[in-house]
């Protein structure tokens, strides 16, 4: 197995944390928290690396915080065997990462109607076409065009 190292700064502090190929990353967080003895549940990353590691096929790491969305991924994902990553984290409260919201999925009735006319017709109601309230033989409503 291939090794990754981390180096992780916080208030002063820089400390080295390895991990290998197959770790996630919510791993690699919960080793932060472990060895900086944190009370919070959850942090985020912030990479300080000079310029963008790109590979064909895996995943860039930019400079910056990295997405939640990536924490389930393995590290293998990206190019970054053999190493040394300079990070830091900030510490969020108010986020519990066991905690997950059910995806509700809208019903889908196999017809497409149109955001305009989504409000007026409801699935299961009939068109109820209104009669004519007028006479194709009126001069009144259809005056003639050449006079």
């Amino acid at each position: 197995m291939e090794t990754i190292k981390f180096l992780v700064e916080y208030n002063g502090e820089t400390r080295e944390i390895e991990c290998i190929e197959n770790d996630t990353i919510i791993i690699l967080k919960k080793k932060i928290m472990t060895d900086f003895k944190l009370l919070v549940k959850y942090i985020d990353l912030n990479f300080t690396i000079d310029r963008p590691i790109r590979s064909l096929g895996k995943f860039n790491l930019d400079k910056g915080m990295m997405p939640r969305t990536f924490d389930n991924y393995t590290l293998n994902r990206w190019e970054l065997c053999n190493r040394e990553l300079k990070c830091t984290f900030e510490e969020v409260r108010d986020y519990d990462p066991s905690i997950r919201k059910p995806f509700i999925k809208k019903a889908n009735t196999g017809r497409y109607v149109p955001p305009s006319r989504a409000q007026e017709i409801q699935s299961g109601d009939e068109y109820v076409k209104e009669e004519a309230n007028y006479s194709l033989e009126s001069n009144d409503d259809f005056p003639a065009l050449g006079s």
